[in-house]
């Protein structure tokens, strides 16, 4: 047994014991780990526990991965205490909806981030990617300042158009929301944005400039139909010089109003060329100015596109936060090939299936 191996035992093991005589809860116990990790870098440490449902008491095991050979495992029982091997391993309480490596999420946690999380992600990897980033701030930790928070918090309630006070209570009550909830919620956006900015640091302009085209944009009007014949008589009508490309739309938003009592959204826009090669984005960037084009097919809508202008790519703010979001994806995706996922609700089986066949 090397020397290494040894000091960090002895560290692990009076870790324990404190953490028995102190009857510490698990999220002081995550924080108290942190020195004992400082103090022995050469071997990583986790902390597992478990906790008894009729008097809520905790046992936990701290386990020592050695790289390339082994991982063991440390535990520490109080006198007249169950043993570790006499509770069985660590098991899934009634609300864990999943672990990933040894972070838990628990069901009620997962609901309240349904909401707030990337809407570009598929729910699974939402679920999995949040506890990632909850194992990475566990084990470096991001402090917010007071200024951080006070930005977030104004932004948020920018972005939900809740400029008065009486609009935030009202909306927290339409949420059930404490104000405490509010603040732990932006809070964490905050951090997560934090760790982004400290995962993608010095490899932006590097990716900018590699894939400089992929940014360059167009600003078009469209007008959207639910189907290709629709669009094509207008198409027609247009070119042929028979209707104003804004007369047409104008029309089209005033039918769409009466069928279903919405618009698109879309009318003005600014699209990116982006490096999927869609094929209307193809045919939009060879268009020249003031050129009609279509129909597209775009999501469930079928457009006609007219051009107002193109803009060269250039590292904007914008365009900075769009490459933070790929780089931060492109990580979550690496840690979460080599995470470990085990699912505890709902269709554990198939969920697990799916894991394995990404």
């Amino acid at each position: 047994m090397n020397d290494t191996l040894t000091d960090t035992l002895a560290s692990s093991l009076e870790f324990l014991q404190d953490l028995a005589r102190d009857g510490a809860r698990p999220e002081q116990a995550k924080q108290r780990l942190r020195p004992v990790q400082d103090k022995n870098p050469g071997i990583a440490l986790d902390l597992v526990w478990e906790e008894e449902a009729y008097d809520q008491s905790v046992h936990y095991d701290v386990l020592l991965h050695l790289a390339h050979e082994g991982t063991v495992s440390l535990s520490f029982c109080p006198d007249r205490a169950v043993p570790w091997p006499l509770r069985g391993v660590h098991r899934s309480r009634e609300g864990d909806l999943l672990r990933v490596n040894a972070t838990v999420m628990r069901i009620d946690q997962a609901i309240g981030c349904l909401d707030f999380i990337w809407n570009e992600d598929r729910i699974v990897d939402r679920l999995t990617s949040v506890c990632i980033i909850q194992e990475e701030l566990e084990k470096n930790p991001l402090e917010l300042s007071e200024a951080e928070l006070q930005h977030a918090m104004d932004a948020f309630r920018r972005a939900h158009r809740l400029y008065r006070a009486e609009d935030t209570l009202r909306w927290m009550e339409r949420q059930g929301m404490t104000l405490d909830k509010l603040e732990r919620l932006v809070a964490d956006q905050a951090t997560v944005e934090k760790l982004r900015g400290k995962i993608t640091a010095g490899q932006v302009e590097s990716y900018f400039e590699q894939h400089r085209a992929d940014f360059d944009s167009a600003c078009i009007a469209r007008i959207d139909y639910p189907d290709g014949e629709s669009a094509e008589q207008a198409l027609s009508q247009i070119r042929g010089g028979e209707a104003d490309f804004y007369e047409v739309a104008q029309r089209q938003a005033v039918a769409a109003a009466a069928r279903s009592g919405e618009v698109s959204p879309h009318l003005f826009s600014v699209v990116h060329r982006g490096p999927d090669g869609v094929e209307w984005k193809t045919a939009l960037f060879s268009a020249g100015r003031d050129e009609v084009i279509g129909p597209v097919r775009d999501g469930d809508a079928y457009a006609i596109v007219r051009v107002l202008g193109f803009a060269p790519a250039r590292l904007d703010d914008p365009t900075r936060r769009t490459i933070q979001k790929m780089l931060f994806a492109e990580w979550l995706e690496e840690r979460r090939k080599t995470a470990t996922i085990e699912w505890f609700w709902g269709t554990a089986n198939q969920t697990s299936r799916m894991e394995a066949t990404r």
